[in-house]
């Protein structure tokens, strides 16, 4: 069975930020311990079975955001994709690539039409921003991970928090964001701030799936950096994972998966949006996605590594 590396990577992913915030990667066998685990982590329908990394096969994986909170919309499944990234990875060459979609990108939803892309959660859940994201890129994707504004807090506090490099000062009311520029150690709290600000960035929601990337890259750092001072810290990440994440892999695989993300060196991890520009479909202001993500979407089906 195919390793599934860097999955474990996005936990957290996300979250919010994923609204969907990433952070700390962290991953959970089947039966998580608790009744509704905020992070969903699923094989899709195709990738059953698939050849083994040494045969030169990139892994993707499709990490979902959802604006899913309570007295706002409910259940995770059916609420918009506030975050969408997605995450090609090279076992072989230790490499991977976080392609982020602004939430606004218009595109072709199958059996819905032309609509924003955070409309496909709402109306078939993530089976169908799966489909749509294939659909847009021609990438066959093997798994996707779903979480929500619940997720990020309470995976990136269970490891003891991420430090991030803050590419510029902000200071948003909406998201909450107040950081200076630097590197800083930033708790749940802080890190679904960080990763919902669009307000206060140089580019909006561009910036915004930038940065999400930029945590999904830090909690790779945070992992290898754990497992370097301690290899024990490998199982309080597993631990975390149990408490907070439902998924259809069976331990082993989870376990392996959290191994192969340790072969994946954050230096070697791309991190770019899909190229775009701001438009309107009738009033609505939308992300209308240039000629120029083809080649990026056909660098990263090539080998899972992106040259963007």
């Amino acid at each position: 069975m195919r390793r599934t590396g860097w999955l474990v990577v996005t936990v957290v992913g996300l979250g919010a930020l994923l609204g969907a915030g990433a952070l700390r990667p962290v991953l959970g066998p089947v039966g998580a311990q608790t009744p509704d685990p905020p992070v969903q982590i699923r094989r899709v329908q195709h990738a059953d079975y698939l050849p083994a990394p040494a045969a030169g096969e990139p892994i993707f994986l499709l990490a979902i955001g959802s604006d899913a909170r309570p007295g706002v919309c409910m259940p995770v499944e059916r609420c918009l994709a506030d975050s969408l990234h997605l995450i090609g990875v090279n076992p072989a060459q230790g490499a991977a690539t976080i392609l982020g979609f602004p939430r606004d990108s218009y595109v072709a939803i199958p059996g819905v039409g032309t609509n924003r892309v955070n409309e496909a959660l709402h109306r078939g859940g993530p089976e169908l921003v799966v489909r749509t994201v294939e659909a847009l890129t021609g990438i066959r994707i093997d798994y996707y991970m779903l979480t929500s504004f619940a997720g990020l807090p309470a995976m990136v506090n269970g490891v003891g928090g991420i430090e991030v490099d803050v590419p510029y000062p902000m200071d948003d009311e909406a998201s909450g964001a107040a950081f200076e520029a630097g590197p800083q150690r930033l708790d749940g709290r802080q890190a679904l701030a960080f990763s919902r600000n669009r307000k206060d960035t140089p580019n909006g929601d561009f910036s915004r799936s930038e940065n999400q990337g930029i945590l999904l890259r830090a909690a790779l750092e945070e992992l290898h950096r754990d497992v370097r001072q301690d290899p024990a810290a490998l199982f309080r990440w597993v631990v975390t994972g149990l408490r907070h994440v439902s998924t259809d892999l069976s331990l082993a695989e989870a376990f392996d998966l959290m191994l192969t993300a340790l072969s994946v060196d954050p230096e070697r991890v791309t991190n770019c949006v899909v190229p775009g520009t701001l438009g309107f479909a009738g009033s609505a202001s939308i992300v209308v996605i240039t000629d120029a993500a083809e080649d990026v979407y056909r660098d990263l089906a090539r080998d899972g590594v992106a040259r963007c």
